[in-house]
């Protein structure tokens, strides 16, 4: 089993909305069954620390996107904790994912790429 990290931008898409977050994210890339993953999405945007955000799709900076579920919150405060897997949305598909040794754990991934072009 992997467990690839990722850290860095992304976008929160529920309800017609379009929310720039910053995420933590740990994946869980099992031999048999389903890949998912956990983590924590802040966001200094009124419309995310409302409390209105309950599930979503989450996309990653190279077009990577995963359905996810809002599992905790603290109302007021612009972090939710959430749960995703998705069928054709593993973790291993990550841009830059970092694999850790089945703890989660790994080094920061750089949030932000050079602009090409």
């Amino acid at each position: 089993m992997t467990s690839p990290v990722y850290r860095g931008p992304a976008l929160l898409l529920t309800d017609g909305l379009e929310i720039q977050v910053q995420a933590e994210l740990t994946g869980n890339v099992p031999e048999v069954g389903l890949p998912g993953w956990t983590g924590m999405l802040e966001s200094s945007d009124t419309r995310f620390s409302a409390g209105s955000v309950r599930f979503g799709r989450l996309r990653l900076p190279d077009g990577w996107e995963g359905g996810f579920a809002v599992m905790r919150r603290l109302l007021g405060v612009s972090t939710v904790w959430v749960r995703g897997n998705d069928v054709e949305a593993s973790p291993a598909d990550w841009p830059d994912a970092t694999p850790g040794a089945g703890s989660g754990a790994g080094p920061d991934v750089a949030p932000e790429r050079p602009a090409s072009g």
